[in-house]
């Protein structure tokens, strides 16, 4: 177990390493509250069948088991960032990249309707974007076969209420249609930048208003296509023979040729904008003696013994709720190592900017960067080296004049640089 991605309602997910075929991978940990043997039934099953469909639109699952009474599931590790990220960060997506992010939900989505698979919590944090251009939908561990209804309690509403379709607040029978309803309220707000629902009030306010009342419209005057428009109001329909088929979607979003590049460059964009900001000496501000670091959300060591890790405490964590570190908390604690660490987690982002993991390495060198700024003189070799593969991470990334200008930095640095002699 490498380090915790994020935790809610129903457990956690951390990056570990596969010993035997040497990949990191995504670990997802159910609390041990909700290890009953209805929960292992299904997670199973579903396990099982997500493994069959082996599809570029669905996460990859591994493995399935038990860690003494916490069920997990191991799946394939993505990079990139998650449609949520992308709305919170930069707002509506163009007409033509939000085709192409619909489409590719929908291809995942008729996969898995094909094995007996719904979602059941269709959502812009499940559905992640890569460098490459591929939409990924995630986060399967509350969907339901269809052919299991003996394995969930009559009236039980699993997922979030923004994004649930009418028929399942109602506690009716639930079909593939409550995922197409999902991914309307999707790409309603793909287009406008916020949700369908939630004017105003609290959860019951919201659930009325998904249940009884219309989507908010989409704004006019902002470009939005009235074929779109018209896929997002029967999508939203509130009943759910109304609402078009995965197949029929696909027809519909009439794509244009090199779609897949406007997701690449939207997501590529996103980090080097990141790399951008991170990567600028004093963006974080200086760090006060006062300064507190939140408790027990520091990256734990592997063990060296062989030892069971056991899962952080999530207590408090609201159901459903998405808790991530954000990134100025993950940036303070990195900063706070020792130089030593440092050291080691250097080591890990130059092997990360190697494999092409350059979200992951922009977090850790921007980090890694402070604690040489706060330990070193700005030629120490552990600095420059950090600063080289800085540079390297904003040209991959596409920030050619910004890499330019480090990479100099870095020869004027080495150039300047005293001998280990002379450094005494």
């Amino acid at each position: 177990m490498l380090t915790r991605l994020g935790a809610g309602g129903m457990g956690e997910v951390w990056e570990a390493l596969d010993t035997t075929l040497d990949r990191r991978v995504a670990v997802k940990l159910i609390r041990s509250e909700y290890a009953s043997e209805d929960m292992r039934m299904r997670l199973q099953r579903e396990a099982q069948a997500l493994a069959r469909i082996a599809h570029p639109n669905i996460v990859a699952v591994y493995d399935v088991g038990m860690d003494h009474e916490h069920p997990y599931l191991v799946m394939e590790l993505l990079e990139g960032v998650d449609l949520r990220h992308l709305l919170t960060e930069r707002g509506p997506l163009p007409p033509d990249t939000a085709r192409e992010v619909a489409a590719g939900m929908c291809a995942g989505l008729a996969a898995a309707h094909g094995v007996g698979v719904l979602h059941r919590d269709v959502k812009p944090g499940n559905v992640h974007l890569t460098r490459t251009g591929r939409v990924v939908l995630q986060d399967f561990g509350i969907a339901h076969l269809l052919d299991t209804r003996g394995l969930t309690a009559t009236g039980t509403v699993i997922g979030t209420p923004g994004y649930m379709a009418p028929e399942v607040l109602r506690g009716e029978t639930v079909g593939p249609a409550a995922d197409m309803y999902g991914l309307g309220t999707c790409l309603h707000e793909m287009l406008s930048g916020r949700p369908a629902f939630g004017r105003s009030g609290g959860v019951a306010a919201l659930m009325y208003q998904v249940v009884y009342e219309q989507p908010d419209p989409l704004p006019g005057g902002m470009g939005i296509p009235a074929d779109l428009a018209e896929l997002v109001h029967r999508l939203l329909s509130k009943e759910p023979a109304d609402r078009p088929a995965p197949s029929e979607v696909i027809r519909e979003l009439a794509r244009p040729a090199g779609a897949d590049q406007l997701i690449a460059r939207a997501v590529t964009g996103e980090l080097r904008d990141r790399a951008l900001g991170r990567f600028t000496p004093g963006t974080l501000g200086p760090r006060s003696d006062t300064e507190v670091v939140p408790q027990n959300i520091l990256t734990p060591e592997p063990p060296t013994n062989g030892a069971d890790v056991r899962p952080a405490d999530v207590t408090g964590v609201g159901q459903g709720a998405d808790v991530t570190l954000s990134s100025l908390t993950r940036a303070h604690i990195l900063r706070a190592m020792s130089p030593e660490a440092a050291e080691a987690k250097q080591r890990e982002a130059v092997n990360l900017v190697l494999r092409g993991s350059l979200e992951e390495a922009v977090d850790l060198l921007s980090g890694v960067a402070e604690v040489w700024r706060s330990a070193y003189p700005p030629d120490h070799p552990s600095a420059l080296t950090c600063a080289y593969w800085q540079a390297v991470c904003l040209a991959r990334l596409g920030a050619g004049p910004e890499a330019l200008a480090k990479f100099g930095a870095v020869a004027t640095g080495v150039q300047q640089a005293p001998t280990p002699h002379g450094r005494g």
